[in-house]
């Protein structure tokens, strides 16, 4: 199975996973349209984070559009030792951090870092689905959380946005929801925004 790079500098490159991967990967139509929600409050140079990052393909794309910097935190071996390879392949292992742990554990000793995060738990994986506020206290300020989540029966077509909580918005795509977080309001200048789709 191959994942493709949607822009930026290694667009058109292919993430290499094998056909009988035990987690599910987040599609190219869902992927592109996170990363053009992101693009105007993300500035060049972003340290970026990839949780529970399975095929790393959000990361490879962050990096791409302009990240300086991503730690991929993944509990699966074979799937850091896939990471690692791609990003060799790519020649960007010296912008990537594998940490090949339990992401709980992981933010419970890391303090705040990051500009972006994405989080993809296991859709069944009740823990995880708890630690979103956790995760939040590691983002900079004006740092951005993205976590794709299971559809719930209820929701529809569109989800609520909970202002309270600093979500900013919120997108359907088949049974999977994404939702996006900030630690507070951004303002944000065009001329410093991540690459956008060519």
């Amino acid at each position: 199975m191959k994942l493709r790079v949607i822009s930026g500098e290694l667009k058109g490159r292919y993430i290499q996973i094998p056909d009988d991967i035990g987690f599910r990967p987040t599609l190219e139509r869902t992927r592109e349209s996170v990363a053009e929600i992101l693009k105007k409050r993300l500035k060049r140079g972003a340290m970026a984070a990839d949780f529970c990052a399975g095929s790393g393909a959000f990361g490879f794309e962050m990096l791409s559009r302009g990240a300086v910097s991503v730690d991929f935190v993944e509990k699966d071996k074979a799937a850091i030792l896939r990471i690692t390879e791609n990003a060799k392949r790519f020649g960007v292992e010296s912008r990537i951090n594998v940490i090949c742990g339990d992401v709980s554990k992981f933010v419970d000793n890391r303090a705040a870092a990051y500009d972006l995060i994405f989080y993809d738990p296991p859709y069944d994986d009740e823990k995880l689905t708890r630690l979103v506020p956790e995760i939040l206290k590691l983002l900079k300020d004006g740092g951005v959380l993205v976590y794709e989540r299971k559809r719930r029966h209820n929701e529809k077509k569109t989800v609520a946005i909970d202002s309270e909580k600093n979500m900013f918005d919120a997108r359907i795509f088949s049974d999977t929801v994404v939702e996006f977080y900030e630690s507070k309001i951004c303002s944000c200048n065009d001329s410093d925004e991540l690459t956008s789709s060519q």
